[in-house]
């Protein structure tokens, strides 16, 4: 695999790090705050969607998916729910691809290749 490749699996794998904590955020504030306030958790989940729609199209082809495959992931994160499930699927798919390639992934995504 070359290296832009793993680089954009890289990035989008953050995107998609920072789009599940930012969903499971969104979920926390709905369900503690009043419903007034509880507007922000929309505001949270509209930047956690973003944040996943670009994350696994950068993540999707960096691992060579198909067309199809890329806008199948990218309409299953409008579906709530399985949105996330299919953000952990991918987030463990990418993790494999880049330990194989020597570099490290923290909680926070991938640091920088090993051998580089």
């Amino acid at each position: 695999m070359s290296e832009p490749s793993l680089d954009s699996v890289a990035t989008g794998q953050r995107f998609i790090i920072y789009a599940i904590i930012l969903n499971l955020a969104a979920m926390a504030v709905a369900l503690i705050l009043p419903s007034p306030v509880a507007v922000l958790a929309g505001l949270v989940n509209l930047a956690a969607l973003i944040l996943s729609v670009i994350g696994t199209f950068r993540l999707a082809s960096g691992l060579g998916r198909s067309v199809g495959a890329k806008i199948g992931l990218v309409v299953l994160m409008f579906i709530p729910i399985l949105n996330l499930i299919t953000l952990l699927v991918v987030n463990s798919r990418a993790t494999k691809k880049l330990r194989a390639a020597g570099y490290k992934v923290g909680f926070l995504g991938a640091k920088a290749a090993a051998n580089a």
